[in-house]
């Protein structure tokens, strides 16, 4: 299967893929309860997500754009835009606080070493099991190893951990927690060959 690089035009459908295949998630479910809302805002949230990593990291895709891995790098360790607090408030309405909550939770869960951030990894619910995600997890590996860089993730169920596991991630810290609530767990992978 060919892997391409992303291209802003993406944007929107990436969004979408990675909203609805967030859905079902514990974190998604403990940001924004309502399945409507959830609808409502995810694609424009992720979406956003799509274009920041197109200007400050990679993000693959395959020519249906039917899975996509978005990552960031984060040699330096990168700070919001003056306006996205604002933007966060206008897409999410009453679910702000839950929002901000939730991203500075994992932002403080963020290794303070330079790393690439594997932010999401999506799958159109047709093409799961196919092995197209670690495809796609391969190939970034494969370009991180060859210049020396370290990734970090968060895998957001026990299934995932275990994905991430067999693609020679660790666990790192602690769970990320809000209200009692497990909603991700840091992950990490050395380079495997110097760069």
């Amino acid at each position: 299967m060919q892997i391409v690089t992303a291209t802003s035009s993406d944007a929107p459908a990436i969004g979408e893929l990675i909203a609805t295949s967030f859905r079902q998630l514990a974190c998604s479910r403990w940001l924004v309860k309502s399945r409507e809302d959830w609808e409502r805002i995810g694609p424009l949230y992720f979406e956003r997500e799509v274009r920041d990593a197109i200007a400050n990291g990679v993000v693959y895709t395959v020519p249906d754009l039917s899975a996509a891995l978005v990552a960031f790098d984060h040699v330096v360790e990168p700070e919001s835009p003056p306006e996205r607090e604002s933007w966060l408030m206008e897409i999410t309405g009453p679910y702000f606080e839950r929002f901000a909550r939730f991203e500075a939770a994992f932002a403080a869960a963020h290794p303070r070493k330079p790393h690439h951030y594997g932010a999401h990894i999506a799958v159109r619910s047709t093409e799961r099991n196919k092995g197209v995600a670690s495809l796609l997890l391969d190939h970034h590996h494969q370009v991180l190893d060859d210049l020396g860089r370290a990734v970090y993730a968060e895998a957001s169920s026990k299934r995932l951990e275990h994905f991430f596991a067999r693609h020679g991630y660790a666990p790192i810290g602690s769970p990320v927690v809000l209200d009692g609530e497990e909603l991700l767990q840091p992950v990490w992978r050395e380079a495997r060959r110097p760069g």
